[in-house]
């Protein structure tokens, strides 16, 4: 097809689209996906940009150098009400809205912190802290939701352990950084809670600068920030960051983890028959899921020819990750949640130079949160109708309000 034939004017769909399945994509991405590499949507401000569903079209273009994560670049996506803020504040945007050199600049710093190793060896202490929550849950009163109960705390504690935050700032953190990833809030709402979040994040690099420490932020400060390879308020938005990263998708991937748990016979059995298992499962639950509903955003800055399709300079992609992660042509039967699918090509850490830089930390949680969920309530079932359950359409991290069990 030449690059005239999607520039007919076609009725461009708008986007995000409505899910039929709560836990399916949109039917209408399958649709698309089946036509030409890539499909003109209509976004919320009106603005026009291709959207590209395919697995193998979603990872090319996250592996190409051609299109810039940077929001200010002509023609980037506004996927929400929210997005503009980084665009009006340049110097709050973390290094995953940056391209090369500065990204990997920036990145680099961080790299150590998140190899395979560290993650293994944070482990035990997920763990202790798993066994800890769940058994106060076991001995209150029935139901417990493990959305408040675990999927928040956890992960919201296993950040600030990272950080050496105190835990008296657990909640303020958690608040913070919900509203952060919540399209339902206002803009002003929004930047009021990144500035405040930004603010206690100061007073911390502030704090480990005069008294540094064994944690994250005080190896940043002796490595980086001293010598002067690093300002304090560059070190504020890589550390915003993490936190966000780190807290959110990680509840969200968690909560629905369950849900599947809880709901499918088949993935609990699988595991209690074989823990082996577990990683495997933790992979193809990650692609099941693909809790970036709304896709990544990015502008090209040179012509880029995807198959069929003639993506021009200026121009806005949304590159779909839970489309991608079900096309069949990767993974055959893609709507059927199999524990023992190779599933290890899934798309929901991204791909190439941005590819999520905590995603051994978060499957480690993910592993351990499912394990312990096992062990401490034997035979976990919902403890509400499904159709009663609350499934944050508004959050961009796809997840649950609440999840509410017995057993």
């Amino acid at each position: 097809m030449s690059e005239t034939a999607p520039r007919q004017r076609q009725e461009a769909s708008a986007y995000p689209m409505p899910r039929v399945s709560p836990v399916d994509p949109p039917p209408r991405l399958a649709e698309l996906r089946a036509g030409s590499a890539a499909s003109r949507v209509t976004l919320w401000d009106g603005s026009e940009v291709w959207l590209v569903t395919s697995h193998a079209g979603v990872r090319a273009l996250l592996g190409d150098r051609r299109l810039t994560a940077v929001t200010s670049a002509p023609g980037f996506p506004m996927l929400t009400r929210t997005s503009p803020l980084v665009r009006a504040n340049p110097k709050s945007a973390s290094f995953i809205r940056m391209d090369d050199p500065e990204h990997s600049r920036l990145r680099s710093m961080l790299t150590r912190d998140f190899l395979t190793r560290r993650a293994e060896a944070l482990r035990p202490a997920v763990r202790e802290l798993l066994d800890e929550t769940l058994a106060k849950l076991v001995t209150g009163e029935r139901p417990v939701d493990l959305v408040q109960g675990l999927t928040i705390p956890v992960p919201s504690r296993v950040i600030t352990l990272l950080f050496g935050a105190g835990d008296d700032r657990r909640e303020f953190i958690e608040t913070r950084s919900a509203i952060l990833i919540d399209r339902g809030y206002t803009p002003d709402q929004v930047g009021k809670a990144r500035d405040e979040l930004d603010g206690y994040l100061r007073e911390l690099v502030e704090e480990r600068l005069a008294d540094p420490g064994s944690d994250l932020i005080s190896r940043l400060v002796l490595d980086q920030v001293r010598p002067g390879h690093l300002t304090v308020e560059e070190v504020v938005p890589m550390c915003r960051l993490l936190l966000v990263a780190g807290h959110g998708t990680t509840t969200s991937q968690a909560s629905l983890s369950l849900l599947s748990l809880l709901t499918d016979p088949h993935l609990a059995d699988a595991l209690v028959k074989d823990a082996e298992l577990l990683p495997q499962a933790v992979d193809e639950l990650l692609r099941f899921h693909s809790i970036v509903q709304n896709g990544l955003a990015r502008a090209a800055i040179e012509d880029v020819q995807l198959d069929d399709v003639l993506i021009r300079a200026g121009e806005g992609v949304v590159l779909s990750l839970s489309a991608g992660n079900r096309d069949e042509r990767v993974f055959p039967d893609p709507d059927r949640l199999d524990p023992h699918r190779d599933a290890r090509r899934h798309l929901a850490f991204g791909h190439g130079m941005h590819q999520c830089l905590g995603q051994w930390l978060a499957r480690v949680e993910l592993e351990e949160i499912l394990a312990a969920v096992l062990r401490w309530m034997p035979g976990a079932r919902l403890a509400v109708p499904f159709d009663e359950l609350d499934f944050r359409h508004e959050v961009s991290s796809y997840g649950l309000g609440a999840l509410p069990v017995t057993w």
